[in-house]
């Protein structure tokens, strides 16, 4: 596999530490998957309700939820040099493409993060619509990301003892 310079820094980063990060993978993602859509629902709900509450919950529970979501990119990473080479070929490409969806994913829900903060500051209703359009195109490359690690789990035994005996 070939490495950039950033690859390369990280994993001799990860060597050095005193825990294997990858372990965390499968729970950093359950998290990771389920507070942004939590956080899309109070988002709407603040959009029908005047209670502000809402807004307040969806805030919280989508910046929790991108935390997760970047925890997840890391130990993803973390995983990927000792799980790609046990898959088959089709199992790999479908890493590939894992990957790097994962990768857009994770600066879309930052930029994503960006942009609700910065709709919280101006309390605009348009500003609100706005993020939840992009919430949902956010979340539907989640759901798509979801498809394909379940794919790699299940279909392929990536991360399980399965992926050694194939």
């Amino acid at each position: 596999m070939d490495f950039s310079p950033w690859e390369i820094k990280f994993y001799d980063f990860l060597d050095k530490l005193p825990f294997d990060l990858a372990l965390y993978h499968p729970h950093a993602v359950h998290f990771a998957v389920a507070l942004p859509i939590i956080a899309f629902i109070f988002q709407w709900l603040s959009i029908s309700s005047p209670d502000k509450g809402y807004q307040s919950s969806s805030n919280l529970l989508f910046y929790l939820g991108v935390l997760f979501i970047i925890l997840a990119f890391i130990t993803g990473k973390a995983a990927g040099p000792d799980v790609k080479p046990t898959l088959s070929i089709a199992g790999q490409d479908l890493f590939d493409t894992h990957k790097e969806i994962g990768t857009y994913l994770t600066v879309a829900f930052m930029l994503l993060m960006v942009l609700k903060l910065f709709s919280s500051k101006i309390k605009h209703e348009g500003a609100k619509n706005i993020v939840m359009i992009l919430m949902v195109v956010a979340l539907v490359g989640l759901f798509y990301e979801i498809k394909s690690g379940h794919e790699l789990v299940y279909d392929y035994g990536a991360g399980t003892e399965m992926q050694y005996v194939n």
